[in-house]
């Protein structure tokens, strides 16, 4: 059921020496310019279809540990007939509990709804689109009732694509009857469209430029199949974010073969540039995926690492020279954590060095992580910020990654904490809540960034709206950065509780100082 393309470009092998550079290049980093927000890196779970994976190789997907990818998204495919559903749970459920957001895409409707009368070729006859809806609700509260609540659901998979599996043909005319009349009954999730094989935005345009049916869409998600990454201005403007959400580079190579490997730095440093907030690649486990058969993280599973594991949901791309040489492509990124986290990719086969420069909230040492034809994610050293800078020698054929350490400040001791109850919503399964804060020293509580911590959440409980995770504790940053003497500040909490049961956690406070 693999689609068979041909991709329309390749990129150039990236490889390593460490030889010096002669001139350094700057990379002017600036926290105060901000573009998109980033959900996540992830891939698709092919159960069903091959064999699903298996906990461990969740572990290893989704993980933030030693040999772990780190990724943040999974998508799963929406059977045409709810008696194959349960397929999907068993890794839907073990990818949330690690906090993964979770989405969901059809590749067909069931046949009676379409003009074909079968699971390919044809659309959707418009009479049948509330019973398509409810098909579609009915996959996301099943996954909800056992634990996997789902973030987004996509209208189709591919609908400019119509191959002789799987699949359904859509217009733009079509998506907008069926978003306008529909959208509404999906409140509590993020509906996706179109989801085109190539992100065609002659197909999406029409979505967004009518007014009802870009009121209903939240996410506009798209493949890169014979395309590259490009920036889509019509879909910021009307506040939706771009999620690239299928490809893989190269299906005839093993994942380890380097030269094969590395244009997926590329891509995915294209992504970003262009603004997309989510990167989600293929099968996870392929033999040119990021897990290869035998379980173990492959060349590309690490250069996505680069990424996943230190750009976390809810980090914001800021300012950063991107091309300081014509072979090396920088992007940059801060989290509510206090982390600026700079991604480097030399494409070339000469050492490079580079300047890292901060014009504002320069943190005070770099940790640089490196994958290579030689290395995997392995630790390169600190790099102490002087004067506000840190030099660094990008190796050839190299993805290097720079997160600052920031300092971390217990400042439980100095509030008053009072937690609020818990509301049900009944139709997301949620648990929302209130924590507030009361400074009730005599000075004022200051850092570049004040975090609720949640430790020793209840196991099976997940902090839906969390900002990130350190060492599996989630956080959440406070609305402020300064906590004057007898203020007072409140954070909204929301769970997710499959169990019903009591939700336990000890709140803490912490000044976060780059």
């Amino acid at each position: 059921m693999l689609k068979q393309r041909l991709l329309r470009w390749s990129l150039p092998l990236l490889a390593m020496s460490a030889l010096p550079a002669a001139v350094a290049q700057t990379v002017a980093i600036d926290p105060a310019t901000t573009y998109q927000v980033i959900r996540g890196f992830g891939g698709h779970n092919g159960a069903g279809w091959i064999a699903d994976l298996t906990p461990a190789q969740v572990d290893t997907a989704f993980g933030t540990g030693q040999g772990q990818i780190g990724l943040t998204i999974m998508r799963m495919r929406i059977d045409a007939s709810s008696t194959a559903w349960a397929t999907q749970l068993p890794t839907a459920k073990l990818a949330k509990a690690k906090g993964a957001t979770l989405f969901a895409t059809p590749w067909t409707p069931p046949p009676y709804m379409k003009t074909s009368n079968a699971i390919a070729h044809g659309s959707l006859i418009p009479s049948y689109y509330p019973d398509y809806a409810t098909h579609l609700l009915g996959f996301a509260d099943y996954m909800r009732t056992n634990g996997a609540q789902l973030y987004g659901i996509s209208v189709q998979n591919e609908p400019d694509w119509d191959p002789d599996y799987e699949g359904c043909t859509w217009t733009s005319a079509q998506f907008i009857d069926f978003i306008k009349s529909q959208g509404p009954r999906f409140a509590g999730l993020k509906l996706m469209a179109p989801e085109s094989l190539g992100m065609r935005k002659v197909l999406s345009d029409p979505i967004l430029n009518d007014a009802g049916a870009a009121a209903q869409l939240s996410i506009v998600a798209g493949h890169l199949y014979g395309t590259t990454s490009s920036d889509y201005p019509l879909a910021r403007a009307k506040g939706k974010e771009v999620w690239m959400t299928e490809h893989y580079t190269d299906s005839t190579s093993d994942a380890n073969d380097w030269a094969k490997a590395m244009p997926v730095a590329i891509e995915v440093h294209r992504s970003m540039a262009a603004n997309y907030s989510a990167y989600v690649w293929w099968y996870i486990r392929r033999f040119y995926g990021l897990i290869t058969e035998d379980g173990n993280v492959s060349k590309r599973g690490w250069i996505m690492s680069q990424y996943a594991k230190f750009v976390r949901p809810g980090y914001v791309r800021i300012g950063a020279t991107q091309n300081p040489y014509p072979d090396v492509y920088v992007t940059a990124y801060k989290g509510g954590d206090g982390k600026v986290v700079v991604v480097a990719v030399n494409n070339g086969t000469a050492q490079r060095r580079v300047d890292l420069t901060f014009g504002s909230g320069a943190p005070r040492t770099l940790q640089r992580y490196v994958t290579s034809a030689a290395t995997n994610e392995s630790y390169a050293g600190d790099y102490p910020v002087i004067a506000g800078g840190a030099s660094a020698d990008l190796e050839p054929s190299s993805i290097s990654t720079f997160v600052s350490q920031p300092a971390v400040a217990d400042l439980t001791g100095s509030v008053k904490i009072v937690q609020g109850g818990l509301t049900a919503n009944r139709f997301t399964g949620q648990f929302s809540g209130a924590v507030s804060f009361t400074n009730t020293t005599g000075a004022t509580l200051t850092a570049s960034t004040l975090r609720l911590v949640l430790e020793g959440l209840t196991p099976g409980v997940t902090l839906d709206n969390k900002q990130g995770d350190v060492n599996g504790v989630p956080y959440i940053a406070l609305p402020v950065n300064q906590l004057a003497p007898g203020a007072t500040v409140t954070v909204t909490t929301t769970f997710g509780n499959p169990s019903k049961g009591a939700i336990a956690y000890t709140p803490k406070l912490q000044g976060i100082t780059f």
